[in-house]
């Protein structure tokens, strides 16, 4: 197992803010399964890579990282090697309630980690464990939409712990598990598209439309560009804040606008307003533009690697492949509006040519499916990621 990499699903809590990502262990053999000798070495595989390969600010941001521990890591004789703050103990489902177990959770908690009980199913022999948990997570997938709050009812009168949805893929399933009374849930429900066909953009989103269009724009010039960023002082603020992060050694301070479109090409200052200004909407969730802001970020990267033409086309092409989710209307209608390069276009609808090869390689990544890459672009989506949080940070 020499090249590995660790895939990571977001957890929502109910204001749909990102409260942590699970990190899941893959290896090079197959798209979903993780090929190992023991739960224990895919725990340690997990724990060595986040530790020592990334940071946990790499694969989380400042989110919580949930990881599955299998029986070995319960045993109260075990200290653990990282900090409690930021770890959430995930019990697999195959551990088995004795004093042992209890013992070592125990321990985890007055260190104080959070513990979290994983693929849960209400058996009388787990009550000590549901008393012991800070979460418990429930495979919706394998509960009728209806015996849903029945479920969390009779969990919640053995103790008030935090329940989390898993698999939540609709928005349909997450309402449902929101009235119920859930408090986190993990699964992509929120980067599905709901298109609302008839009706009219708001204010906001037919602003962000127009100055996607002149920012886009294949032929635009310096001065064009100048011209509409200075026209909005917060973009333009914004602009020379995410400038001043990539500015690197011998390069002069900032004076203007034109400066720093200068130093950095116009065709880079090009794609960072275009995602700054997405980033103005208010009623996305958040991680929507994140992982947005991750395969611009990532196919820059990646076409700069194989020394392609144009690297900063990637970077939209990545930017613009969730707008549909974002104004919530067909992606083709809000593509045909940008008037966009047509390889950029097919790529985003069709996957085709070098930018849709681009887009199923970060979607790889993002489902967890990515063992067949090499390894280079496994460490490009792991800068991306830590590209992408330090963005984040300024908008």
């Amino acid at each position: 197992m020499e090249e590995l990499f660790i895939g990571r699903q977001p957890i929502f809590d109910r204001r749909k803010q990102v409260y942590g990502y699970e990190l899941l262990f893959r290896d090079g053999y197959h798209p979903n399964e993780a090929h190992f000798e023991s739960d224990d070495d895919a725990t340690a595989t997990v724990v060595h890579n986040s530790m020592m390969g990334f940071t946990l600010d790499e694969l989380v941001g400042g989110a919580k990282a949930f990881i599955n521990f299998p029986e070995a890591f319960f045993d109260p004789r075990i200290d653990p090697c990282f900090s409690s703050h930021r770890i959430v103990c995930e019990v697999l489902e195959t551990v088995p309630v004795n004093e042992t177990t209890l013992a070592g959770i125990k321990k985890l908690r007055q260190k104080g980690f959070q513990i979290a009980l994983d693929d849960f199913v209400f058996k009388k022999e787990f009550i000590p464990f549901i008393r012991l948990a800070d979460i418990i997570k429930i495979d919706i997938e394998g509960v009728k939409p209806e015996k849903i709050p029945l479920l969390i009812e009779r969990i919640r009168k053995v103790a008030n712990t935090k329940i989390l949805a898993e698999r939540v893929e609709t928005q349909a399933i997450y309402e449902v598990c929101r009235d119920a009374g859930c408090d986190y849930f993990q699964g992509y429900y929120f980067a599905k598209p709901e298109i609302v066909t008839s009706a009219k953009l708001s204010v906001s989103k037919l602003h962000l439309l127009m100055l996607l269009r002149k920012l886009a724009q294949e032929n635009i010039s310096l001065e064009d560009l100048e011209e509409v960023v200075s026209q909005d002082v917060g973009l333009m603020h914004k602009l020379i804040k995410l400038a001043a992060q990539n500015r690197t050694v011998g390069m002069p301070e900032f004076e203007t606008l034109r400066q720093v479109m200068t130093l950095f090409g116009l065709r880079r200052v090009q794609s960072w307003a275009s995602m700054i200004s997405m980033n103005l909407l208010d009623d996305v969730v958040p991680e929507v533009f994140n992982i947005a802001r991750t395969r611009a970020i990532f196919m820059r990267l990646c076409a700069e690697h194989e020394k392609l033409e144009n690297p900063d086309s990637y970077y939209l092409a990545g930017m613009f492949s969730l707008l549909d989710v974002i104004l919530k209307k067909p992606l083709l209608e809000l593509l045909e509006a940008l008037s966009l390069n047509r390889k950029i276009v097919n790529g985003i609808l069709r996957e085709e040519g070098e930018h849709g090869r681009m887009l199923q390689m970060v979607k790889s990544f993002e489902q967890s499916r990515s063992e067949s890459l090499d390894q280079v672009y496994r460490h490009l989506y792991v800068r991306a990621l830590k590209e992408s949080h330090n963005a984040e940070a300024l908008l």
